[in-house]
């Protein structure tokens, strides 16, 4: 970690030169009491981190797979067994489970992504006191512990086994101040002790921030954070609370809305987070829609046919009057707008502007499945089968209120997630969370044989190993299993 979590706990403003060049105090430093002040400067490191999340190139900047925080949530969608590739390509390392081995470039992909954006919020959370009279410093510390918060939690998932059951096992190594050495890692059961008390604190600060658009993150982002957070440490009550507490100040998608691509992050009012692309910050074919818009003759997948589909005994599991199977090439009537394309190809996302669509990181319909499952596992099945109604009947309207209970209500709820979710970064998560292996060698199977595996849900390859690059700078790190 030596490369990536050295720095400095000053920042450095460049001006102009100054005939005192002995000057102890030179003008164009910010020292730390300052910046602990400086309710400017901290917003500036913040918003460093968020467009350093759609930037590409922060881990090798000759992958196209790597465009920041949405192509680590696609990775993960690759390696479940929802989503498929037609051709061997950009994330196929991802997809045949190659790209988790400690020598694979894939390995430091989150990596490389993430603790260097801990490293940057570290320096806002030193610097703002945990108590300040300030509510611009407040709502800053408040967005820099959420992000940390949830960039462990994002690391924590990938590189270590699930919280239940798991607690003394290792995680990722911890860093919450800036230091000049690795360490080793710690616990699940102390990371996440650590991302839960960022969270927790992070809902409390962000009390009354307004943000200026959606790129940034607020109380109800923090609440999702927090509620996905205690679904997976088995506090049931807890996660449905905050879950129904983050979603109450959007709204569902339309019809029309839900099928108009996933390109713009304006389009209703379900979206929750993202980042807002333009033509100047575009990395082209090396995004989002270049490797999953099938639609667009100019990317990977339209352009060179590296498609990616949907899983045939997903897609049969969809409702014929549920609108969401739309969004995917019937193998039966194919689709006459786009009719080059092969059987259970994904239409979902198009970038109507061809080269600067938002990524979409969070919609609020999420946090109606973490809201159900929690509500069903607390033994409020009431409650749940109706949260899992007031989406799901928006989606299809023959949907009638589920009778099912207990583990049949569960899967219920969580297959209604994942067709809602598909390719938004929630599958492979929840298929570990779960307990779920990897099944894509099955009779009828839409699979190529360079992805048809099965795994079992124990395996070691449900865990990410940590980078070779890691490995040889920090010797204190300890190795998970092959």
């Amino acid at each position: 970690m030596k490369k990536l979590l050295i720095l400095s706990m000053s920042l450095l403003v460049l001006t102009g030169c100054s005939k005192d060049f002995l000057d102890t105090k030179p003008e164009s430093t910010i020292t730390d009491e300052q910046l602990a002040t400086s309710a400017d400067a901290n917003q500036a490191i913040i918003a460093g981190v968020y467009s350093a999340l759609r930037s590409f190139g922060l881990s090798n900047s000759a992958s196209h797979e790597d465009y920041g925080h949405k192509s680590i949530l696609v990775a993960t969608d690759m390696m479940s067994n929802d989503m498929l590739m037609t051709k061997s390509s950009w994330y196929a390392s991802f997809y045949n489970y190659l790209g988790r081995v400690q020598t694979n470039s894939r390995a430091k992909l989150a990596w490389s992504i993430y603790y260097p954006q801990i490293k940057t919020v570290n320096t806002v959370i030193n610097i703002i006191p945990a108590k300040t009279d300030n509510a611009k410093l407040n709502a800053q510390r408040g967005q820099a512990l959420a992000l940390r918060g949830y960039f462990y939690f994002m690391l924590a998932r990938m590189y270590g086994p699930t919280y239940v059951g798991n607690e003394a096992k290792l995680s990722v190594p911890l860093y919450t101040e800036v230091v000049y050495v690795g360490k080793a890692r710690s616990t699940v059961a102390q990371v996440y002790t650590q991302i839960q008390a960022d969270l927790e604190e992070s809902v409390e600060l962000l009390e009354g921030f307004q943000r200026k658009n959606k790129d940034g993150l607020d109380q109800s982002i923090a609440q999702a954070f927090l509620a996905d957070v205690y679904l997976e440490m088995g506090k049931y009550p807890q996660a449905a609370d905050l879950a129904h507490k983050a979603r109450q100040n959007y709204t569902l998608l339309s019809k029309d809305d839900w099928n108009n691509g996933f390109y713009d992050m304006t389009t209703g009012n379900e979206t929750m987070w993202g980042a807002t692309i333009t033509e100047a910050q575009s990395s082209f074919v090396a995004s989002f829609f270049g490797h999953f818009d099938n639609t667009n003759g100019q990317g990977y997948a339209g352009g060179l046919q590296v498609y990616k589909n949907i899983d045939k005994n997903l897609y049969e599991s969809i409702s014929d009057t549920d609108y969401r199977k739309a969004a995917f090439v019937s193998p039966t009537t194919g689709n006459a707008t786009y009719p080059s394309l092969p059987a259970y190809a994904n239409t979902k996302f198009r970038d109507k502007t061809t080269t600067a669509g938002d990524y979409i990181y969070m919609r609020s319909a999420a946090l109606y499945y973490i809201e159900a499952e929690a509500l069903a596992r607390s033994g409020n099945e009431g409650s749940a089968k109706q949260v899992l109604y007031d989406i799901t009947v928006t989606r299809d309207p023959a949907y009638v209120l589920s009778t099912k209970t207990g583990a049949a209500l569960i899967n219920e709820i969580i297959l209604q997630k994942r067709i809602e979710l598909w390719g938004e970064g929630y599958a492979w998560f929840d298929m570990k969370r779960l307990h779920v292996g990897l099944t894509r060698d099955y009779p009828g199977t839409n699979h190529p044989a360079f992805g048809k595996l099965n795994i079992p849900a124990t395996d070691n390859r449900f865990i990410f190993q940590v980078p070779q690059a890691e490995v040889d700078a920090n010797p204190l790190i300890v190795q998970s299993p092959l």
